[in-house]
């Protein structure tokens, strides 16, 4: 009786895609769970500790007020064009994590405030990306590769912050990124951090690979190449196979 009503779930046509309630909604809005939110939390505070030892962490807590202005004043184009694109929410997350990087980068180095940023928004990219697309849902589609891909067209069509393009094929499903609003705030902040984005989608789109049954590679990106970012879903089992570099 369970595998009937498992196999008559996976049978939604693809066209229904459009009726999950978060369809058409552009990034970076994502319908997190509280439970989610609490999680992204929880990794940024614990991989601060963990860089900072119990006294500095809670010096840096301490000190974060007297941070905050002078950081936002002198970022301050950035942190608006933040807020502008993306949400106050989004803004004021970019500030705290400016300001963690510098302090890291004053206290350690360039490299270890980058290895921050990139180990928290990496360990949480693989649930946060499961909410962003719904990846539970699609698998009720009877072809979660393709409802994956109406999903994404969906959020991304049209979108000023990332215009692009996309090529279709049966089994490769590309999206090409001409500009990206991440590297423009990045330069009016904290440049180094242009990168921070092409480091969650790794991890991100790995962790729903299974759920969407595609397979995720992207040779270049703006941030890391110079060259229009180029995200390619191959049906599950048709990419490419060998060695590979996912930027």
């Amino acid at each position: 009786m369970k595998v009937g009503m498992t196999m008559a779930v996976r049978g939604l046509p693809v066209d229904q895609v459009k009726t999950l309630p978060y369809y058409g909604r552009k990034f970076p809005f994502i319908p997190w769970t509280v439970r989610s939110k609490l999680r992204v939390s929880f990794i940024f505070a614990r991989n601060l500790f963990v860089e900072l030892g119990l006294i500095q962490y809670v010096a840096f807590w301490l000190l974060l007020p007297f941070r905050f202005v002078p950081a936002y004043r002198r970022f301050r184009d950035g942190f608006r064009l933040m807020g502008r694109q993306f949400g106050f929410m989004a803004e004021i997350e970019w500030i705290l994590l400016v300001i963690i990087y510098r302090v890291l980068e004053k206290k350690k180095s360039k490299e270890k405030a980058y290895g921050f940023a990139k180990k928290a928004i990496q360990d949480s990219s693989q649930f946060m990306m499961n909410d962003f697309y719904q990846a539970d849902r699609l698998t009720e589609f009877e072809d979660p590769f393709e409802a994956f891909w109406s999903y994404h067209k969906a959020m991304f069509q049209d979108d000023s912050n990332y215009p692009n393009e996309f090529i279709e094929d049966k089994n490769l499903k590309i999206m090409v990124v001409h500009k990206c609003r991440n590297c423009e705030i990045a330069e009016l902040t904290i440049p180094d951090l242009a990168s921070l984005g092409c480091d969650h989608d790794i991890t991100g789109y790995k962790a729903i690979e299974d759920k969407a049954e595609m397979e995720f590679r992207r040779p270049v990106t703006l941030a890391k190449d110079g060259e229009p970012c180029r995200f390619m879903f191959y049906r599950k089992g048709t990419a490419p196979k060998g060695d590979y570099e996912v930027h």
